[in-house]
């Protein structure tokens, strides 16, 4: 499918576009009549991010004309399907900045415009009007050539001239190695020519790219059923499903938004934001939290945000600002468990266990039976070397959450770092191997309480195991030769 500047879906291809003409804003204001066609460009910009094209056409045609304000104008009206006022625009872009001296904003202007014409003719069969107006941009040698070539691909592999598909893709990669929808492309057309191997690298380096991707993950598990990779095949399927799942929760609350009354759309925009954060699409979770301060100013939604915002810096590895979010949203009367739960974890992620081990203690005063609390905490104090308060918490950890194999393991160590309770602590790691059989540590720690215990066959068995998992470990190897050499 071909989309404008390349993109596989148009949102992706909204998020090109808005990278690339953000290059150079002018914030100089000359006087009253200019300070407000600013601002209406910049209302005009950020109501495309929320893909609102018919507020984003209000404010640039009163924004001030430059080939900027024309080029943004011109893809507001293409993705409402205007395409007589979107070319007309696109043509006043290129009009305005062709005598000028071409600076960042000028050439990004041009770009735009040339791609974005491009577009139009191939969506109204012109093919190969769109070539020649995507060769342009290449032979300017400016701004948009990733996108340029990535299209000039799509043109060709719809013609079936797959080799120079191939190379345009090629080209759009080179220009820009970071470019998801290129590889993806790329794969579609190994596929094509049956190159399975080819194929697989090219959909592998696209979900590294996008992990959330689904189409990627299906075409990945049919290249993999292709070289007979079952495992790796039904592995791809079960995330390309997954992401399935999740695009249509995600579409269901995005549609909530949209039909939620002025006073109702801050509560959907949080529902909304919470959902993109389960599914870990952290970009837009974070725009829809900050969204939501446009419709409610109350302490209560505002530290909603900042909690939000918190759980994203924390999954992003960056707990110091979790922290300072966090404590914004405590001071705003937001004083629940999971808050101080998620408050000790973000002292914990920064080192910080004394402050960690005050925010758990706070989250089991407002709830006692918190297991992934009470397993933190466990963890914290077997980190000080005090044995019985670890203990008593991993205790009641495990007979609130019996299947979970952290705390297992926990416990497990614990007793094998006191030399207590080996017999016991083998049991623990057996089961909490039991219970993740993919952990690689927890077989080496087995293997190490087994060594303790004499066991030198057992241990050499489950280390083995933690070896198979995880083959590039060299601790593991290292404890695989004390084994051999401990039982002679």
């Amino acid at each position: 499918m071909h989309v404008a500047f390349g993109r596989v879906r148009r949102k992706i291809a909204m998020r090109i576009l808005l990278r690339w003409l953000s290059i150079t804003l002018c914030l100089h204001v000359l006087g009253g009549h200019l300070a407000i066609a600013q601002n209406a460009y910049e209302l005009g910009t950020a109501a495309l991010q929320q893909e609102n094209y018919e507020e984003a056409i209000r404010h640039f045609t009163s924004a001030e004309e430059n080939g900027k304000t024309f080029a943004r104008l011109g893809y507001a009206y293409s993705q409402l399907g205007h395409y007589t006022k979107a070319i007309r625009a696109y043509q006043d872009a290129l009009r305005f900045d062709i005598d000028k001296k071409h600076t960042a904003d000028t050439e990004t202007a041009m770009s735009q415009a040339l791609l974005g014409l491009g577009y139009i003719a191939y969506r109204q069969g012109r093919f190969d009007e769109a070539i020649g107006l995507y060769t342009k941009v290449v032979k300017r040698g400016k701004v948009g050539l990733p996108e340029a070539y990535h299209n000039l691909g799509n043109i060709y592999a719809g013609r079936g001239e797959i080799e120079k598909a191939v190379t345009a893709q090629q080209q759009a990669i080179a220009e820009d190695p970071n470019f998801a929808d290129a590889h993806y492309h790329l794969g579609v057309l190994y596929s094509r020519k049956q190159d399975w191997h080819a194929a697989i690298d090219a959909y592998q380096k696209t979900v590294a790219l996008t992990p959330t991707m689904p189409n990627a993950y299906y075409q990945l598990s049919r290249c993999h059923r292709q070289t007979r990779n079952i495992p790796e095949a039904e592995k791809a399927m079960q995330r390309f499903r997954a992401l399935k799942a999740a695009d249509a929760e995600i579409q269901k609350h995005l549609e909530a938004v949209f039909v939620a009354d002025t006073d109702e759309k801050a509560v959907a925009l949080l529902t909304l934001a919470n959902i993109y954060l389960k599914h870990k699409r952290y970009d837009a979770a974070t725009e829809t939290f900050n969204r939501v301060g446009r419709y409610s100013t109350s302490a209560t939604d505002t530290a909603q945000v900042s909690a939000g915002l918190a759980r994203i810096a924390a999954d992003q590895g960056a707990p110091t600002q979790a922290i300072t979010h966090y404590e914004h949203a405590i001071a705003l009367g937001l004083e629940t468990a999971e808050v101080y739960h998620n408050l000790g974890a973000a002292y914990m992620q920064n080192r910080d266990g004394q402050n960690a081990l005050k925010q758990f203690h706070r989250a089991l005063e407002i709830n006692a039976n918190l297991p992934e609390t009470l397993t933190l905490l466990g963890t914290l104090y077997t980190a000080n070397r005090q044995f019985d308060a670890a203990e008593t918490h991993y205790e009641r950890a495990i007979a609130l959450a019996p299947e979970d194999a952290v705390t297992y393991h926990g416990l497990a160590y614990l007793y094998g770092q006191h030399d207590q309770n080996l017999a016991k602590a083998v049991e623990l790691a057996r089961h909490a191997t039991e219970l993740s059989p993919d952990s690689a540590p927890y077989y080496n720690t087995l293997s190490w309480l087994y060594y303790k215990v004499g066991k030198y066959d057992a241990a050499e068995t489950a280390i083995l195991k933690a070896i198979e998992l995880a083959p590039d470990n060299p601790l593991y190897r290292e404890g695989l030769q004390e084994i051999r050499h401990g039982g002679k």
